[in-house]
């Protein structure tokens, strides 16, 4: 008896195509578009957010307890919001994504006041702010733009280019991070601001003045997030650097790439520290860290003078201490 030629196509099976050489084609996506694919993968991706949660030095037993995109508060709005327990911690992550618009005046700041605000009010135990952005947009800026950390696309990309159990979607969300790479190119541009280009000014002049074994470079134009200033004293070596965060209060000693090695700098140096001094992580480095004054560089530089010179006094403390703990 002859075969059905109907029942012998439902017989057949259907052709798997190849996922990798699908193409799709996102011509333009806005900073809306990255953060519905991030908000999307915090929330139903937990090797994403484990992943993620890494790169700003989260890690442990961790849940996901709430994620938000445009949260309004009276400090400003953060793009996204997440919430996590680790271990017996919760952590409030407030993200900003750029593709290639510049910050906003006063930007960083208002992220900051949002974290100061959640901790005084005791919704978490800790607070993150995070700038996500092609790498273009941050080039050499070291301070990172006044952010606790900052990821970029490039990375996320990469994720998402090595997350094979994903099947076509996840090259919807590689073409998603590929446009947004093309279309950021135009990156992080240096917007001058004159009360804190006058600041660094004068803090050089002081510096030059009262602590110039220091070498602190003479400024050019500084932006508005300019907050970190670094010493280029002759005696350090490579990777280590002498820097003021004017903003947060810390004069520190930076050592790169030490950021997941704390054990190794309190064996190294951990008898030898001044009462004052701390060992403390900070981003991917680790410091040996002496609290100082916060200093507003948006005021006169007269009501911060006082804590400038204490600064300089402290980072020349901290350099010596380095130059003979090295000796030994």
């Amino acid at each position: 008896m002859g075969t059905n030629s109907s029942q012998s196509k439902e017989a057949k099976s259907p052709v798997s195509p190849n996922t990798d050489s699908i193409q799709t084609n996102i011509p333009w996506v806005t900073e809306r578009d990255i953060d519905m694919l991030l908000l999307e993968e915090f929330s139903s991706s937990p090797d994403f957010l484990k992943w993620f949660l890494a790169q700003i030095e989260i890690s442990g037993q961790t849940s996901l307890i709430s994620t938000a995109c445009t949260v309004v508060t009276s400090t400003g709005e953060s793009d996204l919001e997440i919430t996590v327990k680790c271990d017996d911690k919760i952590f409030k992550i407030l993200i900003e994504d750029k593709i290639g618009a510049p910050l906003q005046p006063r930007q960083p700041d208002r992220y900051r006041d949002r974290a100061k605000a959640y901790l005084h009010e005791g919704k978490c135990s800790a607070v993150k702010t995070v700038l996500i952005a092609p790498s273009n947009y941050f080039k050499k800026t070291a301070d990172r733009l006044g952010f606790d950390y900052v990821v970029g696309h490039e990375s996320i990309r990469e994720w998402f280019d090595k997350a094979k159990d994903m099947g076509n979607r996840r090259l919807c969300k590689i073409a998603i991070l590929d446009s947004a790479l093309k279309y950021g190119t135009i990156g992080w541009k240096l917007v001058p601001n004159e009360k804190v280009t006058e600041f660094w000014r004068l803090y050089w002049e002081l510096a030059d003045f009262l602590a110039p074994e220091l070498k602190m470079p003479k400024p050019r134009d500084r932006p508005a997030t300019s907050f970190f200033i670094y010493f280029k004293p002759v005696s350090l070596t490579k990777n280590v650097s002498l820097v003021h965060k004017v903003c947060y209060g810390n004069v520190d000693l930076q050592f790169s790439g030490m950021g997941n090695r704390i054990g190794e700098l309190e064996q190294r140096f951990g008898n030898l520290l001044d009462n004052d001094m701390q060992i403390e992580p900070a981003s991917k480095s680790a410091v040996i860290r002496i609290r100082v004054p916060e200093i507003d560089m948006m005021a006169d530089f007269s009501n911060s003078k006082e804590a400038v010179r204490k600064a300089l006094r402290t980072a020349v403390r901290l350099l010596d201490w380095y130059k003979r703990v090295e000796k030994k």
